[in-house]
């Protein structure tokens, strides 16, 4: 989609975002990472409140992601350098 010709006025906003953000004076890499790679975004995602539009700031993480911050960590092939 993101690749697309007509990407920019695509009817989903994220890919309108992102197309935004890819045509900046930046470096962008898009990475996809499957659901299961990264169960901890995944459980935040599936146990948000999107009723409440303020942002939330976590100065430590929920408890039910302890597990899945481990598991994640062990499994990452993440390599930045």
């Amino acid at each position: 989609m993101l690749n697309a010709p007509l990407a920019s006025t695509n009817s989903f906003s994220l890919v309108r975002a992102i197309v935004k953000i890819c045509q900046r004076d930046w470096i962008v890499d898009i990475i996809w990472i499957a659901r299961s790679g990264n169960q901890a975004a995944d459980a935040l995602a599936t146990n948000a409140d999107f009723s409440a539009l303020d942002t939330i700031h976590l100065h430590s993480p929920p408890e039910f992601l302890w597990t899945l911050l481990s598991h994640d960590v062990s499994s990452s092939s993440f390599d930045p350098a």
